[in-house]
């Protein structure tokens, strides 16, 4: 079991726009959160987290927080697109199939894909056709409490006792506890 599951938010959100850009090389940009004072090069996919609430029931047993990241991106077609409409649908399917069950080379959970659906919403986006596709992933906030650091020595083999026969008078009551990989 990997115990390193701190995420780096710059290293997640670079790896879902690397990821998309790859995915989708018909599309002239990706970006997160770009600056919106700059015009957009078309197609573009706009991505950006939207919140994260507490997800205990995700908890990793390495006392990191456990959160549900919620995620849009938005692909953007010019209104003056041929087919506009049609194509503007297929290509939010597609980003919708790239992003289930997409990790992003990171360590988080599998991406579940909640709403592929128009996005009428933002004003500044009036002249465009725009498509949203959403979803979540369970990430884990802060370091494991189970990464060694430099030079820590980490134990090879383990025992298990149980109260109340443990300790220096009951060695002889522990178990040893073999990983899986040497059954």
């Amino acid at each position: 079991m990997n115990a390193d599951t701190e995420i780096d938010f710059d290293a997640l959100h670079d790896a879902v726009v690397a990821a998309i850009s790859a995915g989708m090389p018909t599309v002239a940009s990706v970006q997160a959160y770009p600056d919106t004072s700059e015009p957009l090069t078309l197609p573009a996919v706009l991505v950006d987290l939207e919140d994260m609430e507490a997800a205990p029931e995700a908890d990793p047993g390495t006392e990191q927080l456990a959160m549900l990241t919620r995620w849009r991106a938005r692909l953007i077609l010019g209104f003056r697109t041929a087919y506009v409409d049609r194509q503007v649908r297929k290509g939010a399917a597609q980003l919708a199939h790239l992003v289930h069950l997409n990790r992003w080379g990171q360590p988080v959970g599998p991406a579940r894909v909640t709403l592929v659906g128009p996005d009428p919403f933002d004003p500044n986006l009036d002249q465009y056709e725009v498509w949203v596709v959403e979803w979540e992933q369970i990430v884990h906030l802060g370091a494991s409490v189970w990464e060694c650091p430099e030079g820590s020595v980490v134990p090879e083999t383990v025992y298990l006792g149980v109260e109340p026969e443990t300790g220096p008078d009951h060695v002889e009551d522990y178990w040893q506890i073999v990983p899986e990989d040497d059954l």
